[in-house]
């Protein structure tokens, strides 16, 4: 497959789309029709909307945060809400979200690299092939509508890098008049130490067939640790043009830019001192990228032997860089010691120019009682990384080249399901299978050396759901799912074989009256090649086979019916282990096996008080397990932590369409003091969790 990239040519469609929408903006179209393709019976997205009420019937286990929770949860940031969902765990270095770290069901690699995240159903990684980490992550809390966490039935259509799960990141719609909102937050981490975040929103629909919505963000200030100066600033403008009730064009263009210190880890007597003081003061990340996507969706109604039919293309680009910038030392036995000064400052540049085009055709028919809803769909994608590293020398400020890489990555996927459904679609019956093929290209322009890597899976999915009772739901489903090998471990793992796994679940939900329900879920993992990262070395090797397997379960309940009222208790059982090799039998690296969620919220007029907690128990950091920390505190186990946080939100005025609001909340209410081992630029060491902050907050809405 060969095709040329032009990053100008995605701006070009999307300016075009934008002028041709405003030159149209008179057009008439009657908006007392829904704005909403998702209405119609055929849904060419196994997700559909990614709202609450999806989860209901979704043959996979599923859990949705919605905006009210986003809003009064005393969350700091996106991150920080997914840590509330059983299965997920995060480690936070910052508290800011800018670099998030995440782990899906005992699945972690730095910087999120094995969770599958999107943007409104549009990969968030660097490069969803060869880089699927996202040390970009140019979303805020603020543009975010809902969180819809996946963790099992989705593989088919959402791939690769999916063995845990996909989360999908869904934006505020545009409102029907124009609205503009304004915020101001302040955290207070101690110390002298503030962090502002800014925003405004403003948009809305110009005529009754186009509308824009303009986000903008910027956090400045400095975290509760040392040597945390952050300046990160995102504007994303989005757009949707009605051509008729049933065709719609979506164009949306960003530009986010970061700038932050890095406080990084400390050395176990620096940690005991003080844990917000920072010794590694070189160390620092800057990134840049600018996004967009073109959307084109309709209704083509009836079609052949199909009563309803919907076709969607979605086409999407983004040029990145990022750079970590660290202070090391000569030695390799002494590289990432954090307890001696840097002889060497590091910096580590890539650039990503990636490319991607998906069309997709969804089907409906009825025949005989049952019925069918086939959904096809093909994604080629283009990526090209330029990976370089070079070492400064302190005292003679010499200029070392270490690395200059270049990668290309050229995939073809193609999917294909069938929905069938019997009984009055009580039950529906899902088997459906993805094609990956993707050619990865690697050249080393120092030595000359070039590998090819060519990976050829088919990946077969099958999902069962049962509407056993008016408020029973039960479901089932089996999957087969993909990582390719990322442009580090194909250098440092000499060219090691795609991660495959085969992944199984099965669960029930229970309705027992408005505002109450139970979610319980049971799953597992097979890996046939899990790929790892040994802290110490910092070299990537084969865990081999390893099996996680576990329980989840949810419960909401507002007692006495009384809905302004709502407590809410998860818990997930984890159980990751090596299966081959000479740790056979031992734990997956991070893992816990337990992990508690509880929260409460209630309304009282205009007043909204939340409280919530989350409970991990220990886990080890490398293959063997080792529990005692040695020297550089690259391995031993890590404690087990409880953590509180608690909002207060509050009305001050609602006047026709104006609100005025102000919050106040406190995260890690009890400063709870627990760290994670180094993470990524910074491995060896305890990484300090984020201490108390307080949180003061107004938002005007007009």
């Amino acid at each position: 497959m060969r095709f040329k990239y032009r990053p100008q040519c995605l701006s070009v469609a999307i300016g075009c789309a934008l002028f041709c929408a405003q030159a149209y903006a008179d057009d008439t179209v009657d908006s007392s029709k829904p704005r909403d393709l998702q209405a119609v019976t055929v849904q060419g997205n196994v997700l559909g909307a990614s709202k609450v009420e999806d989860v209901r019937t979704y043959a996979g286990s599923r859990q949705v945060i919605d905006q009210k929770a986003l809003s009064t949860g005393a969350y700091r940031s996106l991150d920080d809400a997914l840590q509330h969902v059983p299965g997920v765990k995060i480690f936070d270095e910052t508290g800011t979200g800018v670099l998030p770290q995440i782990m899906l069901r005992g699945l972690y690699e730095s910087r999120s690299g094995r969770v599958q995240v999107l943007e409104d159903g549009i990969p968030l990684s660097l490069a969803p092939y060869g880089q699927t980490s996202l040390s970009l992550f140019p979303v805020t809390i603020n543009q975010i509508d809902r969180i819809d966490i996946v963790r099992g039935g989705a593989a088919v259509q959402y791939g690769p890098n999916n063995v845990g799960g996909v989360i999908n990141l869904v934006s505020k719609p545009i409102p029907e008049t124009w609205t503009t909102t304004i915020g101001e937050k302040i955290t207070g981490g101690g110390a002298g130490h503030f962090l502002k975040d800014t925003s405004a929103s403003t948009g809305g629909y110009l005529s009754p067939n186009f509308g824009l919505q303009l986000d903008a963000d910027w956090l400045k200030g400095q975290y509760w640790r040392d040597h945390s100066d952050t300046d990160v600033k995102n504007v994303r403008l989005r757009t949707e043009w009605w051509l008729d009730d049933d065709k719609v064009i979506k164009a949306d263009i960003g530009r986010y830019v970061a700038n932050m210190d890095m406080a990084g880890a400390l050395s176990v007597a620096d940690y005991q001192q003080d844990p917000r003081q920072a010794t590694r003061p070189l160390d620092r990340f800057t990134g840049r990228t600018t996004r967009s996507s073109l959307t084109y969706q309709q209704d083509l109604g009836a079609w052949g032997p199909f009563d309803q039919s919907q076709f969607n293309w979605t086409s999407f680009g983004a040029e990145s860089s990022r750079n970590f910038i660290v202070g090391m030392r000569r030695l390799s036995a002494e590289t990432w010691r954090s307890d001696l000064p840097p002889q060497l400052l590091q910096s580590a540049p890539r650039g990503f120019s990636v490319y991607g085009t998906e069309p997709r055709l969804a089907l409906h028919m009825e025949s005989g009682g049952v019925t069918q809803q086939w959904t096809v769909g093909v994604r080629a994608e283009r990526e090209d990384i330029d990976f370089v590293v070079g070492n400064t020398g302190l005292d003679n400020g010499v200029y070392t080249l270490v690395r200059n890489w270049k990668f290309k990555d050229r995939a073809l996927a193609a999917y294909v399901s069938d929905a069938i459904g019997f009984f009055d679609d009580r039950l529906t019956v899902t088997p459906g299978v993805r094609y990956e093929h993707l050619d990865s290209n690697y050249h080393d322009l120092v030595s000359g050396k070039t590998t090819q890597n060519n990976i050829r899976n088919g990946l077969p999915g099958l999902t069962i759901g049962y509407k056993l009772a008016p408020k029973w739901y039960v479901y089932a489903d089996a999957q087969r799912s993909l990582r390719p090998p990322q442009v580090t471990q194909i250098v440092f793992g000499d060219d090691l074989n795609s991660e495959l796994a085969w992944n199984y679940e099965a669960g029930a939900r229970y309705f027992p009256s408005e505002g109450t329900s139970l979610n319980v879920d049971v799953y597992r993992i097979d890996f046939d090649n899990q790929i790892a990262l040994d802290n110490t070395t910092r070299t990537y090797a084969n865990l081999g086979k390893t099996r996680h397997q576990g329980a989840e379960a949810q419960f909401e309940w507002s007692p006495l019916g009384l809905r302004q009222l709502k407590l809410d208790l998860g818990y997930a059982y984890l159980d990751a282990s090596q299966q081959s090799g000479q740790y056979a039998g031992l734990r997956v690296p991070y893992t816990s096996r337990n992990q508690f969620n509880l929260g409460a919220s209630y309304e009282l007029d205009r007043t909204v008080f939340a409280l919530n907690g989350y409970y991990f128990s220990s886990a080890f950091t490398d293959a063997a397990n080792t529990k005692l920390e040695n020297a550089i505190a690259s391995v031993g186990e890590l404690p087990s932590y409880a953590v509180w946080n608690a909002q207060v939100t509050h009305t001050f005025l609602r006047v026709n369409d104006t609100t005025l609001k102000g919050s106040l909340a406190v995260n890690n209410l009890f400063d709870r003091r627990y760290y994670f081992r180094g993470i990524d630029t910074s491995p060896w060491g305890r990484e300090p969790a984020p201490g108390r902050t307080v949180t003061a907050g107004v938002e005007l809405t007009f």
